[in-house]
Order: C-alpha cells, then sequence, then structure tokens
C-alpha cells in the first residue's frame, strides 16, 4: 500500500524544483569577474550539488549577503539534505518578507510532514491558501490537504486484485531445482514457456488491514525436454494488520507440485511478514516462513521434512533510484536417504542480494540483481568407497533486466539471468544462461 508521505514526493519536489531557487539578478554583487558564493549555490544547487550549494551559500552570508532569497535558498537546501529543523528556521526567516512568505509557508508545511508534525503542516497549508494569490501555490496547499484528508478517510482496497503473466525465453542448460535442492542439470539446452496467474480477494477490508484469500497457478513447459515441465498450484489465506509503524501479513497456504505431469511433493506454508518505514527513504522489511513438505512420489522422499526460512531486507528509495539490500537464512531437516548408504539433502544456507532499480524515463526502468548463496548440509555423505564427505556449495547469480511499462499498468520486461553453482560434489556443477521475454499485466 502507498503510504500518503510517497503521494507527498512529487509535490514537494514540484515546488522545490519548479518553484525552485529564487535567483537574484546576476549582478547582486560587485565583483562582476567571477562568480559571487550566491552564484556558486545558485549553480551548484541546480546541478543537484546540494552540499556544495550550502557551502556557498553559507559563504555568502560569512560575506555580508543577506536577504530573504538568501534564507529561502537556505531553507530549500537544508530540506533536500534532510536537514529539516534547519530548514524550518530558514524558512521562518524567508517568511519575515511579504512577498515571500506565501512561499515559505507552504514549504514550512512540508517540512512539518517530514516531521511527523500534522497539525502544525495542516495550519501552514490553510494560512498559503489565505495570503496567496498565485494559482499554483493555491492549487498545491489545496492538494495537500486533500491528501492530508484522505489519509484520515482512506478510500478502502479493491475487493478482487490480481495478475496475469506470460514468459518466452532459452535456457542454455536446463536445470531442475526444488526449494530443496539442484536435483539434476540436463546439459541440453531448450526453449520454454511459462504462465503465472495469481489472485487476492479481500473480505471484511478497510485502509489498514484485510482478511484475504488467495491462489495462483504456475506452469513450465519446454519444447524438448518434458521431464523438466513443472506445475505448481498455491491455495490459502492471509491477513494484513497494522500494528503500530509496521504493516504485517500472516499466511497459511498448501501448496502443489507436480513434473512432467506427476506427482513431485505437497507442502503446507506458515508465513508472517512485516514492513516498516525507518526514515523517509528507507525501508525495513522482516520475514519468516515455516514449510512442512511431503512427497507425492517415493521417489522423492528424501525432500520429506521441514523448511524455515527468515529473512531481512532494507530499502533505499531516492528519486528513480531503489536499493534493495537482504540477508536470508535457510534451514533444513529433511528425511534424506539412508539405504545402502547415506545421503544428506538438508542444508543450512546463507544468501545475500543486492538490488538496484534505475529509472530511465517515465516509462522505462533498468534493475541489476546480484545474488550468492552458500549451503552447507548437516551430516556427512557416505561415498561409495565408504568415507564420508560433508557437501558445500556456492552459486551466484547475475541478473539484469530492462522494463518497459505499458498502458493500463502493464509492462514488457526482458531478462538476462547467468548462473554459476559450485559444488565439492562435481556431479552438482553447472553453469547456466537464461534470456527470458516477459509481458506482465493486473487485472
Amino acid at each position: 500500500m502507498k503510504t500518503l508521505l510517497s503521494a507527498w514526493r512529487p509535490l514537494a519536489a514540484c515546488l522545490i524544483l519548479g518553484g525552485g531557487l529564487v535567483f537574484t539578478g546576476p549582478r547582486a554583487w560587485a565583483d562582476t569577474q567571477s562568480p559571487s558564493p550566491y552564484e556558486t549555490g545558485s549553480r551548484a544547487f541546480s546541478a543537484g550539488h546540494y552540499d556544495d550549494a550550502l557551502k556557498a551559500f553559507l559563504e555568502a552570508r560569512t560575506q555580508g549577503f543577506s536577504s530573504p532569497k538568501l534564507d529561502y535558498n537556505l531553507g530549500v537546501t537544508y530540506y533536500k539534505l534532510a536537514r529539516y529543523a534547519e530548514a524550518r528556521k530558514a524558512f521562518l526567516a524567508s517568511a519575515r518578507n511579504p512577498d515571500m512568505a506565501p512561499l515559505a509557508h507552504y514549504n514550512l508545511g512540508l517540512v512539518a510532514l517530514k516531521q511527523e508534525k500534522r497539525p502544525e503542516a495542516r495550519a501552514w497549508f490553510e494560512r498559503t491558501l489565505e495570503e496567496s494569490d498565485n494559482p499554483k501555490l493555491r492549487t498545491l496547499a489545496s492538494s495537500m490537504l486533500d491528501q492530508m484528508d484522505a489519509e484520515v478517510h482512506p478510500a478502502p482496497p479493491p475487493r478482487w486484485s490480481g495478475f496475469i503473466s506470460g514468459s518466452a525465453g532459452f535456457d542454455s542448460n536446463v536445470t531442475l531445482v526444488s526449494d530443496s535442492e539442484t536435483i539434476v542439470s540436463s546439459d541440453k539446452n531448450d526453449q520454454f514457456f511459462d504462465f503465472f496467474a495469481y489472485g487476492k480477494a479481500r473480505f471484511a477490508a478497510d485502509a489498514p488491514r484485510s482478511n484475504n484469500l488467495e491462489a495462483s497457478l504456475y506452469i513450465l513447459k519446454y519444447m524438448k525436454l518434458s521431464d523438466f515441465d513443472t506445475s505448481s498450484a498455491r491455495l490459502g489465506g492471509s491477513l494484513e494488520r497494522k500494528w503500530g509503524s509496521w504493516q504485517t501479513n500472516s499466511g497459511l497456504h498448501y501448496l502443489n507440485t507436480r513434473l512432467n505431469n506427476q506427482g513431485y511433493t505437497q507442502s503446507g506454508v506458515f508465513s508472517l511478514r512485516g514492513r516498516r518505514k525507518l526514515h523517509d527513504n528507507h525501508l525495513l522489511g522482516l520475514r519468516y516462513e515455516y514449510s512442512y513438505i511431503d512427497d507425492l512420489d517415493r521417489r522423492f522422499a528424501f525432500l520429506q521434512g521441514w523448511r524455515q526460512k527468515a529473512e531481512a531486507e532494507s530499502t533505499w528509495v531516492l528519486g528513480g533510484k531503489r536499493l534493495r539490500i537482504s540477508y536470508q537464512l535457510e534451514l533444513n531437516d529433511r528425511q534424506d536417504i539412508d539405504a545402502t548408504r547415506f545421503i544428506s539433502f538438508s542444508p543450512t544456507r546463507h544468501r545475500f542480494r543486492l538490488r538496484g532499480e534505475f529509472r530511465l524515463d517515465s516509462l522505462a526502468e533498468a534493475a541489476i540483481d546480484l545474488r550468492y548463496r552458500y549451503s552447507r548440509y548437516n551430516d556427512p555423505t557416505e561415498l561409495a568407497d565408504g568415507s564420508h564427505l560433508t557437501r558445500r556449495e556456492s552459486r551466484y547469480q547475475v541478473i539484469l533486466s530492462l522494463t518497459q511499462n505499458l498502458r493500463r499498468k502493464r509492462a514488457f520486461t526482458t531478462e538476462y539471468r547467468y548462473i554459476h553453482n559450485t559444488s565439492n560434489f562435481r556431479i552438482y556443477d553447472y553453469n547456466q544462461h537464461l534470456l527470458t521475454l516477459n509481458l506482465a499485466w493486473p487485472w
């Protein structure tokens, strides 16, 4: 769910960048041979170098330049640097000038929002409406008041929602990978198609909470290597709640997976997720998942058992850029294989992920995703000669994607993925290249 704060950012940027720095004439200083500190600060701000702009504006003040415009520009610069207490002080100084007062009062409202002082913010926006005869400024102030009212009485979420997506691609080394294990690598390439559909029905829903029924279906088909065809169906429910500053989601689902139209595994999954804002542009997400996995074919009895995952993710958002860093711990206790010899299929895994997303223009964005996973199996495997060796693996992934956003929130994505898996058991070494074209649309 988008927060009100995220909706405020474009309006803030519209004023601070569009209403912008208030420049004095280029000859406000006597020195015409080189740029004044004030002019240097204005140019640095326009280039997005806010630390340099602040330094130059403060130097201008030190050299005796004083004006409401300088106070205002200092306020805008402090705001860009997230130094809101100093921004407030500068805007208050600028507001002493009657001509600057309406604009400064609007900016004081934005500062109050950043400081979580909503009654004060409302008062500044209302004062802007009373004082200003500028249509643009009045529209901005009115919009901010409307959005604050919408936060108090938010619109209910849609009763039904979901999306479907379809992909076509090429796989250089078709590899069957279950939640626990690389089962087999074919050492063959093939073309594939996949389809995914997800739907959610909300009951007793309002803005901060809802009770949900959820279902999804995934189908993967290869042109030649049908032994690797996969399908899975998931059905369950979840509860969304607001607990203080945390938005939480707890769910219980049933998952059934088939290989080449034959039974593979089924599992019951309990999940708990929480998400909160740490700072204006910084989000923290936590997730825990417990699964009990049962085989649907005795050939895969070694996968029977439980799996736990715990993950922490930190996300920073700045303009058209997003950076995500996460760590996941996975614990397994499977049945393993203990017939003529013992083979462990119960790994402890550590996964690290770094993802950067970059907006190229209003309709296109690119992403780079780097992942590393280290696995150590809980018990030594008995080798054919009677000796024992504990299995260890490292898996590296690089994912590059380009997304073009279409009408009605549809999106077309081109993705390249490279996987390199190394193991002290050579049969589990493999390299893989995948190229995928995907079209997704919500409903």
